[in-house]
């Protein structure tokens, strides 16, 4: 037991100095802590040797580059959708569908959101859709908390599938590495997030449909009036469920057919078009408009910038199409494609003399690379924006994303030495695996039971569903093993929970708190968001009894 305890202390470090409120560190300085006890532990206590320590150090630091280079470019290319005018002219689109503050609220944060977190993520769409929301006469607070509980569902799937891949990426020695699994369950690394894709989606999606109902039944209950919020409610339910399919399905469908890359950005393009013509029509709409106390009228609201010339609405959507299509391009086998963009990779095998610590990494099969770096520069170009400037939005996205580099560099290379901590002169099971067999013995066959807590957890406290993967999938991975249960469920369920955290994230909080002017309303928020937050766990655990059981 005390070898367990010793195995959890790094991640129970991180969580408890991210929450005492008297210490209350940021995600970077609380994972570098972490690492710090990491490496003592590996050293002193499991005893591994100099090399093996700094060959997996730089194993991690590589694999959170190859995670931040996705994130980097998604964020460069939506700042410089910014500075062009395309994002606006975007916005724009979504002021004159429907007067009905319902209607907008499920539209711009439920599917305009998703489709922003299926090509940026990390943030994004809570950021950017909020102050949307702000701007058409939304209360700051009803804003942050519709585009918090809005930005779960897709979340996985951010930034071309980063989380996921993050996910993946972090137990990949363990696929081929791992004697047990290999022999019960033998899939490759491809194989594995490919059936990774398809049950997060099952897990998530089914519970998307009613995503929608879930932030309208917390807006009206909160804002409505009173002895008129449960009609209110159930006038907006047949459009909320409608809405909530609309992406629910190509999502689940779109991960089958063509893996992780597409699910988001699939589901709410899909999701858009068909919810944004049925709203123009009046199609399952309810005829009371319903608006806040005092609403203004959209036409009489000055809402965006009139300095420069408004750009067209579809031309503002040109460049996402773009990146859609390419995505699409390339990711398709029978476009041939894919294949010259995986020949050239860079890596090494046996780093430091170490035989287990290979690596590989193919630059232009990275996402954040081609299309969304190369991409954003094009479309700043191509608009007429001077090359200084962008070279100041590429400068200005790479300091806006400091906290999250570090984070990753720091959390990403604990989780590698924790989990190769096996390679050791100590005869021990690596860190994780002693956690995980500990952890096997307390819960037996009800782990599945916390996973997705576990998950809502690491996002909750590190601000990211990706850090929460690579912090605790190797944890979700190898206890699965242990009681018998195949880790897709597990894994997915990690990655679901950590999809869903990122309704009360306190990251993600503050930000939207920040750009709406909501600033000392975050606990108010978070505590309100606890709600969906159970509502939405449950129905995923409904989802995974049915799929383990049946």
């Amino acid at each position: 037991m005390l070898y367990a305890v010793l195995s959890l202390s790094p991640i129970l470090l991180a969580l408890a100095v991210m929450v005492i409120r008297r210490i209350q560190l940021s995600a970077p300085k609380a994972l570098l802590l972490s690492l710090a006890l990491t490496v003592v532990l590996a050293a002193f206590v499991w005893q591994m040797e100099p090399a093996a320590l700094a060959a997996f150090g730089v194993q991690g630091v590589c694999k959170a580059l190859e995670v931040f280079f996705i994130i980097f470019g998604a964020i460069l290319f939506l700042n410089m959708l910014r500075r062009t005018g395309h994002m606006e002219a975007i916005q724009r689109s979504f002021s004159r569908v429907s007067p009905d503050r319902r209607v907008q609220a499920i539209l711009i944060a439920w599917l305009f959101g998703a489709f922003i977190e299926g090509t940026a993520g990390y943030g994004t769409p809570a950021a950017l859709a909020a102050p949307l929301l702000v701007a058409l006469g939304f209360p700051p607070v009803a804003a942050c908390i519709v585009c918090l509980i809005a930005n779960s569902t897709p979340v996985p799937f951010a930034a071309a599938g980063a989380p996921i891949t993050a996910m993946v990426s972090s137990i990949s020695s363990e696929l081929t590495g791992n004697a047990q699994y290999v022999s019960q369950y033998g899939l490759s690394y491809e194989e594995f997030l490919q059936e990774s894709t398809e049950m997060t989606t099952l897990f998530l999606g089914v519970g998307g449909v009613v995503v929608p109902l879930l932030l309208m039944g917390v807006f009206l209950f909160r804002y409505g009036e009173k002895g008129r919020r449960v009609r209110d409610f159930v006038e907006i339910i047949p459009f909320g469920l409608f809405t909530g399919l609309a992406f629910s399905a190509p999502y689940y469908i779109i991960s089958v057919l063509f893996g992780h890359e597409f699910p988001s950005i699939a589901g709410s393009v899909f999701g858009l078009v068909v919810s944004v013509a049925a709203a123009s029509r009046g199609f399952l709409i309810p005829k009371h408009v319903w608006r806040f106390p005092n609403d203004l009228p959209l036409e009489n609201r000055a809402i965006f910038n009139t300095d420069r010339k408004a750009m067209p609405a579809w031309q503002g959507w040109i460049p996402y199409g773009c990146i859609g299509l390419f995505l699409l391009v390339s990711r398709v086998p029978v476009f041939g494609l894919r294949a010259l963009l995986q020949s050239w990779s860079v890596g090494w095998d046996s780093l430091l003399g170490v035989e287990s610590c290979t690596y590989s990494f193919q630059p232009l099969w990275s996402a954040g690379i081609l299309p969304f770096i190369v991409f954003a520069i094009l479309v700043g170009l191509l608009s007429g924006v001077g090359v200084k400037d962008v070279g100041r939005v590429c400068l200005g996205s790479f300091f806006q994303l400091l906290k999250v580099f570090s984070a990753l560099v720091f959390g990403v290379t604990m989780v590698q030495i924790m989990m190769n901590s096996g390679v050791n002169n100590s005869g021990m099971d690596s860190m994780l695996l002693v956690a995980a067999q500990a952890l096997a013995d307390l819960t037996g066959p009800a782990f599945p039971i916390i996973s997705p807590f576990i998950g809502v957890l690491g996002a909750f406290i590190s601000g990211s569903c990706t850090v929460s993967c690579v912090m605790f999938t190797s944890l979700q991975f190898n206890t699965a093993l242990l009681i018998g249960v195949n880790p897709i469920y597990t894994c997915a369920l990690q990655t679901a929970g950590g999809a869903i955290g990122n309704m009360i994230c306190i990251n993600n909080v503050v930000s939207v708190s920040a750009t709406t002017g909501a600033n000392g309303h975050e606990g108010e928020i978070i505590s309100t968001n606890l709600i969906p937050v159970v509502i939405y766990v449950s129905l995923v655990l409904i989802v995974a009894f049915f799929a383990m059981f049946t």
